[in-house]
């Protein structure tokens, strides 16, 4: 075990490393960040809409008349109808930021140069209308690459000093307008002759050719069951070395999980049966107490341990967490590069997303609506909030309770011997 571990060290921190220097990997992690108090905003006013109680539902009825939901839902597609749009701006934004660009001039142009390659209008009997296919989360992979592309363009022009410069005393401002003007010019311009050409092929639009010979496969297979395994060993098996992958991880993830989700929201919001399993809530049901679901691990400390030391940690880390932080119990007991509690913290993540979606594609638990809420919100509220009943919180329970009997053998091995050093001690 402990060559394994050397050799994780010798292989992952390099990689991990170079993924979390990434200006461009970070770029679109922080536009997913700054992205998610807006969705959590949404998904409140989604769950005022649609909280699963029928005295409640009748009562707002009474109160507000028939449609209530309409109007209370309007900022659900005010957020997750239009994520596209804000993927393409803050992608682009949070990309220049770091390359000490003018930042908001690139989003505005990256925003621009994706309403150019948009369709936005469909004819109808009543004349043209606007049409949010695209404007979503089916347009959100085309909008992160647009964010990348109008950087590097705005990058060339900025290296090469070819911009328009005005003379000394011009207000800031005003400069920083006027030197966007060329590289602004080519990025639209370049974003125009790409529509024009994608209009001369099979498919269209550079939307239907993105999305079905790239997006759709990397999807489906990102948010399939084996996707899933995969990406909670990434992130467990990168703690195991202390690299905190999480938000590394889920950066890759997130844009096909919020495509789901926005999927399921409007299927939940049309009275239809939800299409998806796996989702970014998917996985907060399972990571109660945080990577390794370590609060089954806090659990069984709390009842099984007699080692002082080891219970004494315990409690530390009970607080944290409920609130899904454990840091004091990966760096306490430790887990973190431990040979013998390494086991169970790869192992825990996988049984549960195994037992889990048998329970959901059974029915036996409801699928996730797709409401987002706070990573730090506890444990079994956390399960009725994603899947809006108490299923969501009964399987919480029972993973935590599988959780706890994986982790048990292998907290005793480290109790028993925490317990003969306390006796030598003595």
């Amino acid at each position: 075990m402990n060559k394994v571990i050397a050799l994780l060290e010798d292989k992952l921190v390099p990689v991990a490393a170079w993924i979390s220097q990434n200006k461009y990997i970070n770029g679109i992690r922080r536009a997913f960040i700054m992205m998610m108090p807006l969705l959590i905003i949404g998904s409140i006013f989604l769950m005022i809409s649609v909280f699963p109680l029928p005295a409640y539902q009748a009562g707002m009825t009474s109160l507000f008349g028939e449609g209530w939901q309409s109007i209370i839902e309007i900022p659900v597609s005010a957020t997750f109808s239009l994520l596209a749009l804000y993927v393409a701006f803050l992608v682009a934004q949070q990309l220049a930021k770091q390359l000490e660009l003018d930042s908001i001039a690139v989003g505005l142009l990256s925003l621009a140069a994706f309403l150019i390659l948009t369709p936005l209008g469909q004819s109808t009997e009543y004349g043209a209308v606007i049409t949010f296919e695209w404007l979503g989360s089916r347009g959100m992979f085309v909008a992160m690459v647009i964010g990348i592309v109008t950087v590097k363009i705005f990058q060339f022009f900025v290296k090469r000093n070819i911009m328009i410069r005005m003379p000394a005393g011009v207000p800031p401002e005003v400069v920083r307008s006027f030197q966007a003007l060329i590289p602004g010019t080519v990025i639209l311009a370049v974003a125009l002759i790409v529509k024009i050409l994608m209009m001369q092929t099979e498919y269209g639009t550079i939307h239907d050719f993105v999305y079905n010979t790239l997006a759709l496969p990397l999807r489906s297979l990102g948010t399939s069951f084996i996707g899933t395994i995969f990406t909670v060993l990434a992130i467990t098996v990168l703690w195991s070395v202390g690299i905190n992958s999480g938000s590394m991880v889920n950066g890759f993830v997130r844009p096909f999980w919020l495509e789901n989700q926005a999927e399921n929201i409007a299927a939940l919001q049309a009275g239809q049966p939800l299409p998806h399993i796996f989702t970014e809530q998917f996985l907060d049901i399972i990571w109660m107490g945080g990577a390794g679901a370590t609060l089954s691990l806090l659990i069984a400390i709390l009842i099984f341990a007699r080692s002082k030391q080891v219970r004494s940690i315990g409690t530390i880390g009970a607080v944290p967490g409920i609130f899904n932080i454990n840091e004091p119990i990966l760096f306490g007991l430790p887990v973190i590069l431990n040979p013998i509690m390494l086991i169970p913290f790869n192992l825990v993540a996988p049984v549960m997303v195994t037992t889990q979606f048998i329970a959901m594609s059974l029915g036996l638990v409801s699928k996730p609506l797709g409401i987002a809420f706070p990573w730090p919100t506890p444990p079994i509220f956390s399960g009725f909030l994603t899947v809006g009943d108490i299923s969501g919180s009964i399987m919480q329970i029972v993973n935590l309770c599988i959780g706890a009997m994986i982790y048990l053998p292998f907290l005793r091995i480290i109790d028993k011997a925490s317990r003969r050093e306390e006796d030598v001690a003595k």
